[in-house]
């Protein structure tokens, strides 16, 4: 099914895949993500959110490595239990793109290895 197309933009809510991420600081590893994967084939935003729900972290920030067309803008969703970031899609080659995730925990930061969005652009 195609993306939904309203007055010549296409809706961010129709290709927005979540990814539950675990964080325990003694743990090994500290960070899971399920899935640790994305593929994006149109514009639109990963949501990452806090597994358990009631966990004591907060999301503080990501960076998208190697973003050399700025297609990322990732941001924290109040207070703190939901991150988004913005795919815009804009390498029409399909292409891996890691990322890292801030937490804070009892005001220390602690910062993930890379899970990956993959670009394919249709």
């Amino acid at each position: 099914m195609p993306p939904t197309i309203s007055e010549g933009f296409v809706s961010v809510d129709f290709v927005s895949p979540t990814v539950k991420v675990s964080f325990a600081p003694t743990a090994t590893p500290q960070f899971t993500f399920v899935p640790e994967s994305v593929t994006m084939k149109f514009a639109g935003k990963v949501i990452l959110l806090k597994s358990p729900e009631n966990a004591s972290w907060k999301f503080q920030g990501a960076t998208v490595k190697d973003d050399t067309l700025n297609e990322f803008r990732p941001s924290v969703q109040s207070p703190g239990n939901a991150l988004h970031i913005f795919d815009e899609l804009r390498d029409p080659e399909t292409k891996t793109y890691s990322y890292n995730v801030t937490v804070a925990l009892d005001g220390v930061s602690f910062t993930s290895p890379d899970p990956v969005i993959v670009n394919d652009p249709q």
